[in-house]
């Protein structure tokens, strides 16, 4: 997190709460329980949601990716209600899996009562967030290229044309790089927005809740993300193959080998963050042969502060055999 003000005050979400639905959803297709071609016939229930809809009728048959469409695109009430029962064969099954997911993730101040983010419960029995909550589910959401292709669509036709799909998120087509993520207001709510942008090869996410208008929202995430691109960026703290220096190896047949870094690790750094990292390597001297090309010999840890950056293991360069007792007794003269 590179900025947060007041990150876990739990707020009513409005339509950013959709995201969670979207994550259930995809996280489901991803593990084969369900397919974006699905069919799902529209109920009567689905037909009769109010706020943001797509007008569905029931008896109605659309695809899962149509409807996923309808609740990415123009935030659309009646399609969450029609997948969430597609996917849980209820509303209220659907809720539970949604509050389930959310526990699973950590998430303790994120609590959902129905499966669009509308004010239809009492104050006492509302949907609640964080902005913090928001931020994880997004970052897992946005690594489904799909949900990015949606939310980047200003506005596409939907029923064979006869309808077309309009966004609600204005700063599409306006800030570099922004394609997503989801809008949302409800007069407990406010004016709210989770997007997220890409510059560079660097993504960023930022959450706004509780704005008093939807121009402040949208001026506020334009500033919270121009802050974030203009002064961090994407660093390697430790590189796939960068040479930590060398171990002696006891009966092998050379003296020593060289060790390696395994992985390479990018964190998003200013460039005072870079010059504060603390790395820690843990190596022994000596090392016992044979050793094979690749083998595990030790870690080095990178840290900022008290955050753990990077855990790496450091491996050996090359194969090294182990010498015979004759070659060991050889040595020593």
């Amino acid at each position: 997190m590179l900025f947060s003000h007041h990150p876990h005050l739990q707020r009513s979400p409005a339509s950013t709460q959709k995201i969670l639905l979207e994550l259930v959803v995809m996280d489901m297709v991803s593990q084969g329980k369900y397919a974006l071609d699905d069919s799902v016939q529209i109920s009567a229930r689905s037909s009769r949601i109010g706020g943001s809809q797509v007008f569905l009728k029931q008896g109605e048959i659309f695809t899962l990716g149509e409807l996923m469409e309808a609740v990415v695109i123009p935030s659309a009430n009646d399609a969450c209600v029609a997948i969430s029962e597609h996917i849980g064969g209820s509303v209220e099954g659907f809720v539970t899996m949604m509050n389930a997911h959310a526990r699973e993730l950590g998430l303790a101040n994120t609590r959902c009562v129905n499966v669009h983010g509308l004010d239809d419960t009492p104050l006492d029995d509302r949907n609640l967030t964080t902005a913090y909550d928001l931020s994880q589910i997004a970052r897992s959401l946005i690594s489904y290229p799909q949900v990015l292709a949606w939310s980047s669509i200003r506005y596409k036709p939907f029923r064979d044309g006869k309808f077309m799909l309009y966004t609600t998120n204005k700063l599409l087509g306006k800030f570099r790089g922004l394609d997503g993520l989801k809008t949302g207001y409800t007069r407990r709510a406010r004016s709210c927005l989770v997007a997220t942008a890409e510059r560079d090869g660097m993504r960023l996410v930022s959450v706004i809740l509780g704005a008093k208008r939807e121009k402040i929202r949208d001026q506020e995430t334009r500033r919270l993300l121009s802050w974030g691109f203009n002064n961090f960026s994407r660093v390697p703290v430790v590189r796939a193959g960068e040479m930590m220096g060398k171990v002696v190896l006891d009966w092998g047949l050379e003296p020593e080998v060289k060790v390696l870094l395994q992985d390479t690790v990018v964190a998003v750094l200013s460039p005072d963050q870079e010059k504060q990292l603390v790395r820690h390597l843990d190596l022994p001297i000596e090392y016992p042969a044979p050793i094979e090309a690749g083998e595990g010999l030790g870690k080095l840890t990178v840290s900022l502060g008290d955050s753990l950056l990077a855990e790496v293991d450091i491996v050996a360069a090359k194969s090294v055999g182990r010498m015979g007792l004759w070659d060991k007794l050889m040595s020593y003269f």
